[in-house]
């Protein structure tokens, strides 16, 4: 079991599409848990509105590679489309920054509004799997390894 961290983020009909994009990760990730939003200014003179940014965090089963396909499915899903980032607009964006204690996105993990979030995430907790008297046990804080 491995344990994700996902960043979720739109600046146009935010609330909504975040919501809807929640409801599907949850059929993905039932044990997922996420943070409050917080409103941020957009990095990219592109984008004209503010986002509304949230923190996921879950287990899975899945490789980075099916989760990364999953959240794509979902994006697309809530109405995402290539055309959208050109306009301005980001619908919904899905980022996998974290997966099993490696940092797959250091620039989005470093994100003023990451660090913020991150610790009002609780802590997720995982079920050995075949023991008789399951413990529980808690992921350690999250850290960026070293290579």
């Amino acid at each position: 079991m491995s344990t994700i961290l996902l960043s979720i983020g739109s600046n146009t009909f935010a609330k909504t599409n975040i919501d809807k994009a929640k409801r599907m990760l949850l059929f993905l990730f039932p044990d997922i848990v996420f943070s409050e939003p917080i409103l941020t200014e957009p990095e990219d003179d592109k984008y004209a509105y503010l986002f509304r940014n949230v923190l996921a965090k879950a287990n899975t089963e899945m490789s980075p590679e099916e989760v990364i396909d999953k959240i794509k499915q979902t994006e697309r899903a809530v109405g995402r489309t290539p055309r959208d980032k050109y306009l301005g607009r980001m619908i919904i964006d899905i980022d996998l920054i974290q997966y099993d204690g490696r940092i797959l996105r250091p620039q989005d993990y470093e994100r003023d509004y990451v660090q913020q979030l991150l610790p009002t995430l609780p802590d997720l907790d995982v079920t050995i799997p075949g023991m008789s008297d399951p413990d529980t046990i808690t992921d350690p804080e999250i850290t960026e390894e070293e290579d």
